[in-house]
């Protein structure tokens, strides 16, 4: 993971005995969707591979029939996470004990 966002360029590390890696740049100007799209995640939602049954109307219909609302739930999701910024998940994790 690490090396996927240093190659997005959200991350600088240094290898080595002194090694370290911190963000690029704050935390506040850094989106989740950024980060989500550096780290190559699956879509949150996918459809089996499962071959149809041909007696089955169900089987038959229903990839397609979700297709849209799949994509349009993805979309969803990666429109809230260009609206959040990292500095946000950081501060909700910090008020957790």
């Amino acid at each position: 993971m690490l090396s996927k966002l240093v190659k997005a360029g959200l991350v600088v590390a240094s290898r080595g005995r002194n090694g370290f890696s911190s963000l690029s740049r704050p935390a506040n100007k850094m989106s989740l969707l950024e980060i989500y799209m550096a780290v190559e995640a699956p879509p949150v939602f996918s459809i089996h591979e499962y071959p149809k049954e041909k007696t089955c109307r169900t089987s038959c219909t229903h990839k397609e029939a979700m297709v849209e609302l799949l994509e349009d739930a993805q979309r969803a999701l990666e429109t809230r996470l260009g609206q959040r910024k990292l500095s946000e998940m950081v501060a909700k994790a910090r008020r957790y004990k």
